[in-house]
């Protein structure tokens, strides 16, 4: 069931916002939507959400369906399964610098990907944490060290 926005280009669908494909997200638009969405492993709404759930949402609202690795075995980055990075090759590729709305993925101890946030500018970039919900971040070198690369999307 579709909800308009009186002088909006948003509306609200099955629990999602979504923007129109031809218009162009801005950085106050995540920031406005995101921010503060509750933490909540294999949530997939703005109910709640974990890291992945946030990439997906971002994509989806640029006309983008990506993976979702909500159906892989519990710790399965614990366990050394690399899932993020064995689903990417395909329609992504790695870069550098990072631009808006690239996808950023960490590593854990083990070196397995375990964390995805979306970079922002400035150095900035939102994710999702288990204590606080969604947040955003600055790329510092704490970051920097667990950073696994920077993707994008190949349309």
């Amino acid at each position: 069931m579709k909800q308009g926005m009186a002088g909006s280009h948003l509306f609200r669908q099955n629990q999602y916002m979504y923007l129109k494909k031809e218009d162009m997200l801005t950085e106050k638009q995540i920031v406005s939507k995101y921010l503060g969405v509750p933490y909540l492993h294999h949530g997939r709404d703005l109910t709640g959400g974990d890291c992945w759930s946030l990439i997906i949402l971002i994509n989806k609202d640029r006309g983008i369906e990506i993976l979702d690795l909500e159906n892989y075995e519990q710790d399965w980055a614990k366990k050394g399964k690399n899932h993020f990075i064995d689903n990417y090759y395909k329609n992504w590729e790695i870069v550098t610098p990072p631009k808006f709305l690239d996808v950023l993925l960490f590593k854990n101890h083990l070196g397995v990907v375990s964390h995805a946030g979306a970079y922002l500018s400035d150095g900035k970039f939102i994710h999702t944490h288990s204590k606080v919900g969604t947040i955003i971040s600055r790329l510092t070198a704490r970051w920097e060290q667990r950073l696994e690369g920077i993707y994008r999307y190949k349309e």
